[in-house]
């Protein structure tokens, strides 16, 4: 077995060798992914003041570092058009001015909550105390770490080469991936007690029909279900991008399918289903089009929500003609905690009821606490409001919504991260899915916008190549021909009737 411990500390020094021997784009996207798919779970270091320290912060963390590391020692800078994967964007807060908005707003919410949320709240035996500063400063602090996967892919992913290798990074990681979760499905969730000596969830959580629901080493089965989901969508759209490895493409887009199948997420699969064929029979524009909608509905569902504008009879009736009295129960519960969850938030609209649990709903005689928070969607609005809500959903949906305006300008590959980003935005209605790559997805279009905003030319400047050496043409014999000589200059006197009679004169 693998000390947990030891195995987050060495992640960091993995990602200095990462830096090292890759350019920066495949070391990012190695750096994150391998983080989240292999690091432990619950594996935290909890300092004073500071965020803590787990898989998902101190990867982001040592990648950020060895970005500032590495544009530093960047003597040369690129041209804006240069492809090539290494080419970093310049600064650290995006260009685009409501990206960057929404930026500081997500962070400052979170702070801001927690002044004004310092009251104390009783339900009978239990107590939920006010905040203060100290805690304003430490969540301000988290929620800058928690967006450094969006603000890295801004700068390292932004171009067309940064996105293939964010794409390929997703499908072959989860390809691979895909090895580990049938190991689990026939032989149980025991790959993170076998190397890491300890069982991140609830054993119950792993039974499903009659089989079991895969998890390795992330915290739910439900997100490696999403996970499979978004890279079985890359597979099936990376045959437009490259239509050499159609074959291989289409094949990993089977093997990962059939993998989802037998992991038995229902809400992951019907995801899969509703959008592998945009994927596959959409073009670039219709694609875009599509994802816009999406992370629109996904942007206003809690409005819509509160307006009864989401037909939630309807999901239970067919969900209760296609799927077992279990699943239905379970999704009737949920929409019923959404709902109180909704109505306590309302209480405070503008900026939330902060965190240590005072966004939960608890019985006012017993101080039991009646409420389950499944949804991000609904953590979030009770904790921050409506404010922190529009933020951080923002930076997850505005770069789609943006791209949108000109679906025709949108390449293939942007159009095929916005798929997949939706894909991870629908599941995180129900579900808490939001994780380091949902950020590195929406941190990478957020880039492209900035592409699009600024011309190639005007910010490519003078560079110290030579001057390309022309050769003279070869004949068939292999010898050299002759250079031509140079053609007569242009005559600049414009001819007249008098200046031709004049050069007749001058001749005869």
């Amino acid at each position: 077995m693998v000390p947990p411990m030891l195995a987050l500390w060495s992640w960091v020094i993995v990602t200095v060798i990462l830096f090292r021997v890759l350019r920066p784009a495949g070391a990012l996207v190695v750096c994150l992914l391998g983080a989240y798919l292999l690091l432990p779970v619950r594996v935290t270091v909890d300092l004073p003041l500071l965020p803590a320290l787990n898989k998902h912060s101190l990867p982001a963390i040592a990648a950020a570092v060895m970005t500032m590391i590495v544009a530093a020692g960047m003597q040369r800078p690129r041209p804006a058009g240069t492809e090539g994967a290494g080419r970093i964007l310049p600064g650290w807060f995006p260009g685009n001015i409501w990206i960057r908005l929404l930026l500081l707003v997500a962070v400052l919410s979170v702070g801001l909550s927690a002044l004004v949320n310092n009251d104390t709240l009783v339900y009978g035996p239990t107590v939920r105390r006010g905040l203060g500063p100290y805690d304003a400063g430490s969540m301000v602090l988290t929620m800058a770490v928690t967006l450094l996967p969006f603000v890295l892919g801004r700068r390292l992913l932004a171009d067309e080469a940064g996105r293939r290798v964010l794409l390929w990074g997703l499908c072959l990681s989860a390809s691979a991936y895909a090895f580990l979760a049938l190991f689990e499905v026939r032989m149980s969730p025991q790959l993170n007690m076998m190397v890491y000596g300890f069982n991140p969830a609830s054993w119950i959580q792993h039974l499903r029909g009659g089989g079991y629901r895969p998890l390795v080493f992330l915290e739910h089965g439900l997100r490696l279900g999403i996970f499979l989901t978004m890279a079985i969508l890359i597979a099936c759209g990376l045959p437009r991008i490259e239509p050499r490895r159609r074959f291989l493409c289409l094949l990993l887009a089977a093997w990962l399918f059939g993998t989802l199948v037998l992991a038995k997420t229902l809400g992951a699969l019907a995801i899969a289903l509703l959008l592998i064929p945009v994927a596959l029979f959409l073009g670039t524009r219709l694609q875009i089009i599509a994802a816009a909608i999406l992370a629109a509905t996904v942007l206003f569902y809690p409005l819509l929500r509160s307006a009864d504008l989401i037909p939630t009879e309807r999901v239970l009736g067919l969900f209760e003609k296609y799927s077992n009295q279990d699943r239905v129960g379970s999704l009737r519960y949920r929409l019923k905690n959404e709902d109180i969850l909704l109505d306590k938030a309302m209480q405070r609209p503008a900026l939330g009821w902060s965190s240590f649990a005072r966004n939960r709903v608890f019985d006012p005689e017993t101080g039991r606490d009646i409420s389950v928070t499944d949804g991000i969607w609904a953590i979030v609005i009770g904790e921050s409001g409506l404010i922190g809500y529009m933020a951080q959903f923002g930076l997850l949906t505005v770069p789609i919504l943006l791209l949108v305006r000109r679906p025709r300008q949108v390449e293939p590959s942007t159009a095929l991260l916005a798929l997949a980003l939706v894909a991870n935005l629908a599941d995180i209605i129900p579900n808490s899915s939001l994780t380091p790559v949902t950020w590195l997805i929406a941190g990478t279009l957020a880039g492209r916008l900035e592409q699009a905003r600024a011309p190639a030319a005007a910010t490519a400047g003078p560079t110290t190549d030579p001057p390309a050496r022309t050769r003279p043409p070869r004949l068939r014999g292999g010898q050299a021909a002759e250079e031509e000589a140079p053609l007569p200059a242009m005559r600049t006197t414009p001819y007249t009737r008098q200046t031709t009679l004049h050069s007749r004169s001058r001749r005869g």
